[in-house]
C-alpha cells in the first residue's frame, strides 16, 4: 500500500479496545512499518458480543480496510450470559458481515486470577473459562476463512504474564496495549504483504 493512502482499521471490541492508546498505538506501529493507518474504534465498556450484535451494522458501514474483532473478556465472565456456543455464532455473524477476507479475530485475553481475587472488581473470570473462548475463537477463524491473533498465547507464552494486566486483573497496563497494538500492526502488514506476493 503507498503511504500517500491512508488505511482504515476498525477495532470492534469491549472496554479493553475502548482506551485511546488502541487507537494511537497502532496508529504509531503502523507508522513506523511504512504505512499511513487511521484507526477507529468501535468499543464500548461491559459489552459481549450479544451486546454487540446491535452495533454491527456501524462497524460494516465504516468499511475498513480491515476489522479486528477482540472481545471474550466479558463473554467468558461467569455472570455473563454467552455460552460458547453463542460465542461462535456471535462471531461468525461478525467475520460474515464483516467480511473474512479483511476480518481477523484476536483470541480473548490471559487474566490475572491472583489480582481479580483480591481486587473484587472483576468477579468471575478465569483462565480456564477464558481458554473455551479462546478455542472457540480459533474455530470461527477455521470455519469462516478470517484469520486468527493468538493474543492469548503470546501473553501467557511470556513468563511475566501479569505485567500485561493491570490491577484489576483484566484490564491492560502498557504493555497490554503495546503487545496487542504490535500484533495488530503485524498482522495488517502480513495482509499487506499477502497481496503483493500472489
Amino acid at each position: 500500500m503507498k503511504r500517500g493512502r491512508k488505511m482504515k482499521v476498525a477495532v470492534f471490541g469491549d472496554s479493553i479496545s475502548a482506551k485511546i492508546d488502541m487507537k494511537t498505538w497502532t496508529e504509531d506501529f503502523l507508522n513506523r512499518m511504512g504505512f499511513l493507518g487511521q484507526v477507529e474504534l468501535f468499543a464500548v465498556p461491559g459489552e459481549d458480543t450479544s451486546d454487540a450484535l446491535k452495533r454491527l451494522d456501524q462497524v460494516v458501514a465504516a468499511q475498513a480496510d480491515y476489522n479486528y474483532i477482540f472481545f471474550g473478556a466479558n463473554d467468558a465472565a461467569e455472570h455473563h450470559d454467552v455460552s460458547v456456543v453463542d460465542f461462535i455464532n456471535n462471531l461468525t455473524t461478525f467475520v460474515t458481515a464483516l467480511g473474512a477476507d479483511k476480518t481477523s479475530i484476536l483470541t480473548p485475553s490471559y487474566v490475572n486470577e491472583v489480582a481479580i481475587a483480591q481486587t473484587h472488581e472483576m468477579p468471575g473470570r478465569s483462565n480456564a473459562n477464558v481458554a473455551q473462548y479462546v478455542a472457540a475463537a480459533k474455530t470461527v477463524a477455521d470455519e469462516t476463512g478470517a484469520k486468527i491473533v493468538d493474543l492469548n498465547h503470546a501473553m501467557t507464552i511470556y513468563p511475566g504474564s501479569d505485567e500485561f494486566v493491570g490491577p484489576d486483573g483484566i484490564h491492560f497496563s502498557q504493555d497490554g496495549y503495546e503487545l496487542v497494538t504490535s500484533l495488530i500492526a503485524v498482522d495488517v502488514k502480513s495482509r499487506e504483504l499477502a497481496k503483493t506476493h500472489v
